[in-house]
């Protein structure tokens, strides 16, 4: 109970200090506008409001959708809902209020009755044309979420619904102010506007309720402090991501015991292709087939067997004894996948559930980790806000089309994988990928190249044995896993043949046993970057 009471007067004690300075930060900016003219003090008010219609009229024209980076298909579904057309006729009504703003500007310094009629006219307009902006804005996300919820999951949308109500919510203040003094019986005789209004004084009682000098100073003091705590809390997240910070990455804490599969290594016999003979002179006539064109899945599991049965027993993994994890791991963390988001092609390729996912689950199973309810994305740029020593230890990517970055965005991969120790693990999706991933590493990693991972490299050894290197799989641009290497660590696990295709429900055809195997390859490739991260980290 006393340290309760000790708690209570804490929380007093600051209520009181913030509502001190509060009140001090309001009374100095009420006496700093007071001593402007009038004129000056609303041609400050409404210059916001012009600088607010144009940026709407911007966005809502179709800026909004590029500063998204929305790819193709994303721009195919907002203009089949109709958005896109509908945004360009807002986008003129946003101008339009953006030039009565600036009318209202120039006409706050003419002290006329039809001067204020404009001022009024210029903030009626500027409400409804910025409501209008607001609610095209916030339909975007519901658009593509219906479209395609794992492209565009709710959490984009809800991401998005935040931003931007955040940045209404502190027009909206602005607004309301300006409102309040347009309402003021003394404004009104400043332009020779002597008629009561139906408003009548509620300037004046407005303005009085607010201040904290009237009424039960304490009640309204701490009326303001709720608000202000209720919108940190509410927008807080938003804010602390805007201005940089990401949460950290955590491995699991424990002593390092984890149940895996252990294996026996066996030889598979491999069967003798028949052969067909064809009489030339038959009357049936048969198709010959490019088989270079032609990938069955039998001829797919066939590559993709590996020499090995698994067995249950159970195989130490991670360090020391005892549950689960690493010795200093964090507490509750819980594993999670992160996929990288760049420009020129499609990084969402099989995201989340239902593909990535599904790797998390299995990790979930075979280890007994705790693992994160969703999979994650991040720009590039992002992954220079996780703090130090608590980065994600790998980075998924993958896609069939390019890959464009930024130099900025080189310099962020090069140092998330060269001085905190992250790797990229990227898988090829098809199309020209591997062109793309060639060009993107040679930008990244000058002067290392990307080559063949031996068969007995530590990758492949742990938790499960492949004793002929990373399964094929679909193979779209060669049989043999690649990588770039730093000081002998991997930093670059590149496979050329669309390992996460297998992660999907339907393993995109391929049978439970290859699926089985591209599995086991992530839980490898994991296991692999979260030793290498601690090592470099915790261990020297």
């Amino acid at each position: 109970m006393k340290y309760f009471e000790i708690v209570l007067n804490s929380i007093e004690k600051f209520h009181k200090w913030l509502s001190r300075r509060t009140l001090g930060a309001v009374e100095f900016l009420w006496c700093a506008q007071a001593k402007l003219s009038l004129s000056l003090r609303l041609v400050i008010a409404f210059f916001p409001l012009v600088i607010v219609a144009l940026w709407c009229a911007y966005l809502v024209s179709g800026a909004y959708a590029q500063q998204r980076e929305f790819d193709e298909s994303f721009l195919r579904y907002l203009e089949i809902a109709g958005h896109t057309h509908s945004g360009v006729r807002l986008s003129w009504i946003c101008a339009l209020s953006a030039v009565l703003s600036w009318f209202a500007m120039i006409s706050a310094t003419m002290r006329k009755a039809f001067a204020f009629r404009m001022m009024q006219a210029a903030w009626a307009f500027f409400v409804a044309s910025s409501t209008l902006s607001l609610v095209w804005l916030m339909k975007v996300g519901p658009i593509l979420l219906a479209a395609d919820h794992k492209a565009f999951p709710s959490s984009m949308r809800n991401e998005q619904w935040t931003g931007l109500l955040f940045w209404a919510l502190l027009i909206a203040l602005w607004v309301l102010a300006l409102l309040i003094a347009l309402l003021q019986r003394s404004l009104r005789r400043a332009y020779n506007l002597y008629s009561e209004p139906v408003t009548r004084d509620a300037g004046e009682k407005a303005l009085e309720a607010m201040k904290t000098t009237v009424g039960d100073r304490r009640w309204k003091s701490s009326l303001y402090y709720a608000l202000t705590a209720f919108f940190f809390i509410l927008f807080g997240p938003y804010l602390i991501f805007m201005w940089g910070w990401e949460e950290p990455y955590g491995l699991p804490k424990g002593g390092g015991q984890q149940v895996f599969e252990q294996v026996k290594v066996k030889k598979i016999k491999k069967k003798k292709p028949k052969k067909l003979t064809v009489n030339p002179w038959s009357p049936y006539i048969l198709e010959r087939i490019d088989i270079d064109d032609v990938v069955t899945l039998k001829e797919l599991e066939e590559e993709t067997k590996d020499t090995y049965a698994a067995q249950n027993s159970a195989q130490k993994g991670g360090k020391g004894k005892g549950s689960g994890g690493w010795p200093q791991g964090m507490d509750g963390s819980a594993i999670r996948f992160i996929r990288l988001k760049y420009r020129g092609g499609d990084w969402d390729q099989d995201m989340g559930k239902g593909a990535d996912y599904n790797l998390l689950l299995k990790f979930n199973e075979w280890t007994g980790m705790k693992i994160a309810k969703d999979t994650e994305f991040r720009d590039i740029e992002r992954l220079k806000y996780f703090p130090k020593k608590r980065s994600p230890p790998f980075v998924f990517m993958t896609g069939m089309r390019g890959i464009s970055l930024s130099e900025s965005e080189v310099k962020v991969l090069r140092d998330y994988c060269l001085k905190e120790g992250g790797m990229l693990f990227i898988d090829n999706g098809g199309g020209h990928f591997d062109s793309a991933v060639r060009n993107m590493l040679r930008r990244v990693f000058p002067g290392k190249p990307l080559v063949d991972i031996p068969n007995d490299d530590m990758i492949f050894q742990r938790p499960y044995v492949f004793p002929d290197g990373a399964p094929p799989f679909w193979h779209h641009a060669g049989y043999r896993a690649k990588g770039v290497r730093d000081e002998g660590r991997l930093v670059v696990f590149y496979h050329p043949g669309d390992v996460n295709d297998a992660w999907r429900d339907d393993h995109s055809g391929a049978s439970a046993e290859v699926a089985d195997q591209a599995y086991k390859l992530g839980v490898n490739v994991m296991f692999y970057a979260f030793n290498q991260y601690y090592k470099r980290h915790y261990e020297q």
